[in-house]
């Protein structure tokens, strides 16, 4: 328990609040929301950091869609908590989990969350709360992006940035799918990639490793930049690149297409088939969701920092305690 804070009414809830773009996140108490038909309510119990939330945070190409005061987050894991008007496939007390609103703001750094039902599925039955928050957005996009490239069985698949939330998820779904991977990230995780199916690691930071290796299928850049540009050459003529960042490179798609190759770029959707089929993954120990680090709703603050400082392997998650005082 958080000492010397106080907890929100029953008409109201806790929240981590940007009031100004680029202001620090605040936990402030604002008003508990209703589900509206075919919404239902969330008592959330865990949501995760991902890069676009701190992105949103400072507003940043975001001005059309997104308004202060803002609560960021989309990934959530709960409890259905109220049902709105025709809603019949989730009741309460249900356990679920789901990436909501996406890109449109969801507001899940916040003990309730109202979301459209459609967005939810059954949370995995053998992951916490905390593992099953740090799947939606980082699964999906995994997901969307191995879809993208056609990462099917027999094919061999390049993962840049595949110690981050997404790229261990992707490692781990090209190989259930039976596609070999190749995990391009720092030698001090090479050891944990492998022991997740990872083929073969690389060093991301070492060009002439990244030059010597293998030519591949396809690949998933999680990175961007010049350094995505220079995975164009490791895919084969008739192979395909899924860019996370495409706006980072420029005239990706003239760039790839002087290789004999296709660039796509990927923003990622909610997809309750795809999050139950991760789900099912997930429970027969395919898949492994590795959180990295756990954080208080009131340390909000503190587990953006551990995401753009790069601290450690796979997410971080903000775990809602309802014990907890504000």
């Amino acid at each position: 328990m958080i000492v010397g804070a106080r907890r929100a009414s029953s008409a109201t809830m806790r929240a981590a609040r940007h009031e100004h773009w680029g202001a620090p996140l605040e936990i402030v108490d604002v008003a508990r929301p209703e589900p509206a038909a075919g919404e239902v309510r969330i008592a959330v119990r865990a949501t995760s950091v991902n890069p676009i939330d701190m992105h949103t945070g400072r507003n940043a190409g975001y001005e059309q869609s997104m308004s202060l005061p803002f609560i960021p987050g989309w990934d959530v894991a709960g409890v259905v908590d109220a049902v709105g008007y025709g809603v019949s496939r989730h009741a309460v007390g249900d356990r679920v989990y789901g990436l909501a609103w996406f890109p449109y703001p969801a507001g899940t750094y916040a003990e309730y969350l109202t979301v459209p039902a459609y967005h939810l599925v059954p949370t995995p039955r053998s992951a916490s709360f905390a593992e099953a928050a740090c799947l939606p957005m980082a699964g999906l996009t995994a997901w969307q992006m191995l879809d993208a490239v056609r990462a099917d069985a027999g094919r061999h698949v390049l993962i840049s940035g595949a110690s981050g939330g997404v790229g261990h998820l992707a490692v781990q779904l090209a190989v259930a799918r039976g596609a070999t991977a190749t995990a391009l990230a720092r030698p001090d995780h090479h050891a944990t990639l492998r022991d997740l199916g990872a083929h073969t690691c690389v060093d991301y930071a070492d060009s002439s490793a990244v030059t010597a290796s293998e030519k591949v299928d396809a690949a998933i850049d999680l990175v961007g930049f010049e350094f995505g540009v220079s995975l164009f050459d490791r895919v084969r003529p008739g192979g395909a690149i899924a860019l996370a960042t495409a706006w980072s490179v420029r005239d990706y798609r003239a760039a790839a297409a002087q290789r004999g190759i296709r660039a796509i770029s990927c923003l990622v959707e909610p997809d309750p088939v795809a999050l139950a089929a991760i789900a099912a993954l997930v429970d027969s120990g395919e898949v492994r969701v590795v959180v990295g680090a756990e954080f208080a709703l009131s340390h909000a603050a503190d587990a953006q920092r551990w995401v753009t400082q790069r601290r450690g392997f796979g997410k971080a998650a903000i775990v809602v305690d309802t014990t907890e005082e504000a």
